[in-house]
């Protein structure tokens, strides 16, 4: 957030100095970011709060809640506002001065937020290693907000800043007065269009999405592979916050088990799946007959 500041004031000069609608665009830019990182800092404390008796699941979706004005906040200040800038620069063109305070601050904005993006990336990476999935498949997949909301800000961050330089050095090597005003166009349909995609994966979180198919899959060969249980009926999981999943399954227990080995053979399970699976934060399963009836 303090970088994010720092770099939206350096921007803000800059803008002023040079009559840049693309640095404009940028220091909205900035200033969104710095936004959002207090909007993450709120969802990931209010989120890790312990489960209350009005909370018997946790608060994990405040994450999803507060991430998802965080995203409104991009799209209304980064994207449209951006975009407005734009179009007026395109139709009531500037003269742009001070190239070089811009080209400076630019390539010192690029620095910074192409390191925060190599940090992103790689934790990205080795969290995708971990779950044996590309990089691209965590980014649509992750009911974590905060660590993707960061990586993609900082990708827009870096493709910003390249636009707003380009514009700058092909104004000042042509004197064509159209590269700032297509830029910061540019600019903020970027923004918008990131921010509706970190609106539209919030909003499904919040809806209580079900964990992917393959991840349900391989709790279902697994607790089929457990003693005692024969077959399972049916099993549903979904998010209830960044790293906690309840799952509730139906299993056919062996016929053979009398009553006190049925009770063991399910406390077993959950012991066994809970600590093969330390995300599941709640596990309920219900022993049912062949049918599907308890």
């Amino acid at each position: 957030m303090g970088a994010n500041l720092g770099i939206a004031t350096a921007k803000g000069i800059a803008a002023a100095l040079t009559g840049s609608s693309a640095l404009v665009a940028e220091t909205l830019h900035s200033v969104a970011d710095a936004g959002n990182e207090v909007l993450l800092y709120v969802a990931v404390r209010r989120s890790e709060r312990p489960p209350d008796a009005l909370h018997p699941f946790g608060h994990g979706p405040e994450r999803f809640y507060w991430a998802l004005f965080a995203a409104i906040g991009m799209f209304l200040i980064g994207g449209v506002v951006s975009i407005w800038e734009g179009v007026n620069a395109l139709i009531e063109p500037r003269e742009l001065d001070s190239f070089w305070v811009g080209v400076t601050v630019l390539t010192f904005a690029l620095v910074l937020d192409g390191f925060s993006r190599v940090v992103a990336l790689r934790q990205l990476k080795s969290r995708a290693e971990q779950r044996e999935i590309s990089v691209g498949t965590l980014l649509q997949e992750s009911a974590d907000p905060a660590l993707t909301t960061v990586y993609l800000e900082d990708s827009v961050d870096v493709l910003g800043a390249l636009l707003a330089l380009a514009a700058l050095i092909l104004h000042q090597t042509t004197g064509a007065p159209w590269p700032d005003g297509v830029a910061t166009v540019l600019i903020g349909l970027l923004l918008t269009f990131m921010a509706s995609r970190l609106v539209r994966r919030n909003r499904q979180l919040i809806a209580n999405q079900a964990v992917p198919p393959r991840y349900v899959d391989r709790m279902r060969a697994r607790l089929k592979s457990l003693p005692g249980i024969e077959d399972v009926a049916r099993l549903e999981a979904v998010y209830l916050g960044a790293s906690e999943v309840l799952v509730a399954a139906d299993v056919v227990m062996d016929p053979d088990l009398g009553l006190e080995d049925a009770v063991r053979a399910l406390a077993g399970a959950r012991a066994q799946l809970r600590e093969e699976v330390p995300v599941i934060a709640r596990l309920y399963l219900t022993p049912v007959s062949h049918d599907g009836l308890g």
